[in-house]
């Protein structure tokens, strides 16, 4: 009895790293599949729409993915003051924007939920992401020891926590 126990949990172990070896794997591939370009490559419509977001500053990476099956481009660029991010699918949509905003420009719950999770409000990184028309909030500061991003939505819901 002990034996077939045993036995049941090698297997199981055995299946669980197959799917998350399959798992990496996709997600390794999707990584790969993202490559730097030259705005010169990008279609004419998608090259018109950076231009005009990236008008009054300088892009700092132009890189060319595949999302869902589609062509999209990951652009960040450098403008003034503040950090921006665009994906701009191949006939010229912005599909998400995201800006650096400083921590004071964020919505009072957002403030709080932050304060809260960091115990502090100094020394962070706070950006506005807007993604299929939704607004999105991202803090990113050293939670102990560790570089933490959250993700949080317009209540100050903790929506992701990524570790470094």
């Amino acid at each position: 009895m002990q034996y077939r126990i045993v036995q049941c949990v090698v297997i199981a172990v055995l299946i669980a790293g197959l799917f998350g070896c399959n798992a990496t794997s996709g997600q390794i591939e999707e990584e790969k599949s993202a490559r730097e370009v030259m705005l010169s490559e990008v279609p004419e419509a998608a090259r018109t729409t950076i231009g005009r977001l990236t008008a009054d500053g300088q892009i700092t990476k132009l890189e060319k993915e595949q999302v869902n099956g589609k062509v999209v481009y990951d652009v960040e660029a450098k403008m003034k003051d503040k950090e921006v991010e665009y994906d701009v699918a191949a006939d010229g949509t912005i599909l998400s924007s995201e800006e650096t905003v400083p921590y004071t420009s964020l919505p009072a719950e957002v403030r709080i939920a932050v304060r809260r999770y960091f115990d502090t409000d100094e020394g962070l990184k706070t950006s506005k992401e807007i993604e299929n028309g939704k607004t999105f909030y991202e803090a990113e500061g050293k939670k102990d020891g560790s570089m933490v991003e959250l993700k949080l939505s317009e209540t100050g819901e903790i929506l992701e926590e990524e570790k470094d």
